[in-house]
């Protein structure tokens, strides 16, 4: 190439003539914008992201706005204890997945030391070019921005947290605090024992109740009326069958197992009997209860510890089962335990309530 100044020739690409000084114009190669490169990169991958977080987000906002809005000041810090070190443990992967464009650097063009050309006398004598001396830059490394993060999880997680403390105390409420005719029929229909709730009775008193009534039962479905008879307190028996006004254990038993509205036959042949305590309450004041029962047997009965049970007896048979429900009277004199069937009805006449 030749220099437009003082038409001599120089190197190809030289950015000043080696005669005259004069800067030369270079082409400078257009370097496409970093954001050009990204920007195909990020819209790919965000874009389905965006479109399903997007509905999940406002809805859990309107719902947090509505309902856990006055709970997010007192969980908010119990929760962002529990996920930092999650967080702590995510961060380097997703700054590692995450697209890291390097910068761009162009060589910086270092000004040459300008020299006075020799004006030849007739032909202009060739002289070595000097090159500027290249320097290589310094590179700093970027200081990368701090990513924001998302409030989604941090709100899911109180939503949740709410929603299990309100399931929890209704059920503790309903369970312990509300009586048996208040509770939802959900939690009525519930086996006693799987709701929480304890039974005051121990495991041996529970087995010695369950065998009495056991035997009381298979009387019933054997049509029986003696081995019934064996079962109750002497004292007790007159009371037991007037409970479905019958005068004797024969006619008592004969009706509980062949009537045909409440009989126990009716679920056929080879009939399995057994007994569920559906609820069991400890009667505190046992001397209010032996008054009950001197005043309904006409006996003094000094009775040690005592409990009101609600049992529920199964009676399966070849063509059907049944179950029937009752309350007994459970108590325990002269160191052994007796059971007294008294009926749902009978209940106030020993100042009791279910």
């Amino acid at each position: 190439m030749f220099c437009p100044n003082c038409g001599n020739q120089i190197p190809d690409g030289a950015a000043f003539c080696t005669f005259c000084g004069t800067k030369q114009a270079s082409p400078v190669s257009p370097v496409a914008p970093v954001t050009e490169a990204v920007a195909p990169v990020v819209e790919q991958v965000a874009a389905p992201v965006v479109e399903q977080v997007a509905p999940v987000v406002e809805q859990v906002e309107n719902v947090v706005e509505q309902v856990a809005a006055p709970v997010v000041e007192q969980v908010a810090p119990v929760v962002e204890q529990v996920a930092a070190p999650v967080v702590e443990q995510v961060a380097p992967v997703v700054e590692q997945a995450a697209p890291v464009v390097e910068p761009v650097y162009q060589q910086p063009v270092q000004q040459p030391m300008y020299q006075q050309p020799v004006q030849p006398a007739q032909q202009p004598m060739y002289q070595q070019p000097v090159y500027p001396q290249y320097q290589q830059p310094m590179y700093q490394q970027p200081v990368a921005q701090p990513k924001k993060k998302s409030k989604a999880p941090l709100i899911i997680t109180i939503i949740l947290l709410v929603l299990l403390l309100a399931a929890g105390g209704l059920v503790v409420y309903e369970t312990f605090f509300a009586s048996e005719e208040d509770r939802p029929e959900w939690l009525s229909a519930l086996d006693f024992k799987k709701t929480g709730a304890s039974i005051p009775m121990s495991e041996n008193e529970q087995k010695i109740f369950k065998k009495i009534v056991k035997t009381m039962d298979e009387a019933i479905a054997e049509n029986e009326a003696a081995d019934y008879v064996d079962c109750v307190p002497s004292y007790a028996r007159d009371f037991v069958w007037s409970v479905y006004g019958l005068d004797n254990a024969k006619d008592f038993v004969k009706y509980l197992h062949s009537d045909e509205d409440n009989g126990v036959s009716k679920v056929g042949d080879d009939i399995k009997v057994s007994e569920e305590i559906v609820s069991a309450k400890k009667i505190k004041d046992v001397e209010e209860l032996s008054d009950s029962f001197k005043s309904v047997f006409k006996k003094s009965v000094d009775i040690s510890a005592a409990y009101l049970v609600k049992n529920n007896s199964t009676f399966k048979g070849s063509d059907d089962k049944e179950t029937y429900v009752d309350y007994y009277l459970f108590v325990e004199v002269d160191d052994e335990w007796s059971v007294i069937l008294v009926g749902e009805d009978n209940l106030e006449k020993f100042d009791l309530k279910k």
